[in-house]
């Protein structure tokens, strides 16, 4: 599989970068500002568009991001077809939620936002679900979304960007948070699906990294665009998906990337409360 590499947020308006000072001021008398290798603080209060925005759970029931108000949450990009990045991530949001859970705080939603929505419907993500234990949300679009494809043209092209695997709700987040999101063709030779029935994979999916906080007033507080720095154990299914010869991993993954600690410790600048 193509490696998913890291694109700017860009989406995030000018205007927010001469908001760092005041932030900063406003929580020198508490938790530290996470460090700015991680992400960068903002204050962007959520467009209606995109509150209102409509996705599904690994379970089918309905979601928007309106019904966090009242609630902080981290959003983390993913897909359950990534061969090289996406694994990592998960596995740092499951110790995320742990931590979260071991501390009680039901306050903090952690939700993964999947970018593949043509192939990602509740099903798959049930079954990704089961594959590594999830204890967070996985949302992907509700709605209609197109066909992936690449022309002829565009496979001939350096570095071909597909049409397709566009749906209006996710666009709506994706435009806000400035994710970078394309279709490009599968690697030769192409991957074998982790699920039955065992397909040969027919595209693959460029996306960005990283990790977005919105706190309870429905406002845009941390973005970061660094792929996951990872330690630890992984599903066997997916190590052996990913052409890994073993799913333990004793030194970092994309060292210098996020890890769960920095994730939590953004958490708990953006509410002010100890994780």
């Amino acid at each position: 599989m193509k490696k998913s590499t890291l694109r700017p947020l860009a989406g995030i308006p000018i205007f927010t970068l001469f908001s760092l000072v005041l932030l900063t001021a406003a929580h020198a008398a508490g938790i530290a500002q996470p460090s700015n290798a991680v992400g960068t603080p903002t204050t962007v209060s959520v467009p209606k568009n995109v509150l209102a925005a409509r996705f599904i759970d690994q379970n089918g029931a309905p979601h928007t991001l309106s019904e966090l108000k009242g609630k902080s949450a981290i959003l983390v990009p993913f897909l359950t077809l990534c061969g090289d990045t996406c694994p990592f991530t998960t596995a740092n949001m499951l110790q995320i939620q742990q931590k979260l859970n071991n501390d009680h705080q039901s306050n903090i939603k952690v939700i993964g936002i999947d970018v593949d929505p043509y192939r990602d419907n509740a099903a798959r993500l049930m079954a990704y679900s089961m594959l590594i234990n999830a204890n967070f949300q996985m949302w992907t679009a509700a709605g209609s979304t197109t066909t992936p494809t690449l022309t002829k043209a565009e496979l001939t092209m350096k570095n071909p960007v597909g049409t397709g695997d566009i749906n209006p709700n996710l666009l709506a987040l994706e435009r806000f948070l400035g994710y970078s999101v394309d279709v490009i063709p599968q690697g030769t030779p192409p991957a074998t699906d982790w699920m039955a029935p065992y397909s040969k994979l027919t595209y693959d999916i460029d996306h960005s990294d990283g990790f977005a906080i919105f706190d309870p007033h429905q406002q845009l507080r941390f973005i970061s665009g660094t792929l996951p720095a990872f330690t630890g154990t992984l599903s066997k299914t997916l190590a052996t998906f990913m052409g890994s010869a073993s799913n333990v991993y004793k030194k970092p993954v994309y060292k210098g990337g996020w890890t769960p600690e920095q994730a939590l410790q953004a958490l708990s600048w953006v509410t002010q409360t100890k994780l």
